[in-house]
């Protein structure tokens, strides 16, 4: 099998890839809210498909990342990225906000709040992070070109 070469094949080819992935999520979101209407949200998250789905949903996310940095840095020039602890406040600030969601939907379990606000942070923190490294990478790479 030859490897293609044609520049149009490539993109056909990974716009069909994008249509299937598309076709793929809306029939496992529509599987999940069957199963969600028929036996309860608990089987929801019980579900491996709902695992699944997550996880393929999270690496596209990051995966994406790396476009988007590309994108923007070829769309707009900024002189000097945002500084790094602006970042962390404002993980901080999501991480808290949904901690404190949880705990006033669930009072019994104070420590469902720790542990949501702590993930919320966590997960924040490391996709502002990965775009950080990206965007200074890239400044870094065009300052060494000028």
């Amino acid at each position: 099998m030859k490897r293609i070469t044609d520049e149009r094949l490539i993109l056909v080819n990974l716009k069909n890839f994008r249509i299937a992935y598309i076709c793929q999520t809306v029939g496992l979101i529509a599987f999940l809210i069957y199963v969600g209407v028929t036996s309860g949200s608990r089987a929801v998250t019980e579900s491996p498909i709902f695992f699944v789905l997550i996880v393929t949903n999270t690496l596209h996310a990051f995966l994406q990342m790396r476009v988007t940095a590309d994108v923007e840095a070829t769309e707009k020039k900024r002189k000097k990225p945002r500084p790094y602890y602006v970042f962390i406040l404002i993980s901080l600030v999501v991480g808290v906000l949904m901690g404190m969601i949880s705990w006033f939907i669930d009072r019994q379990h104070p420590s469902f709040a720790w542990i949501s606000g702590t993930i919320f942070f966590i997960c924040f923190l490391g996709s502002f992070s990965v775009m950080y490294y990206l965007k200074k990478k890239r400044m870094d790479d065009d300052d060494a070109e000028e």
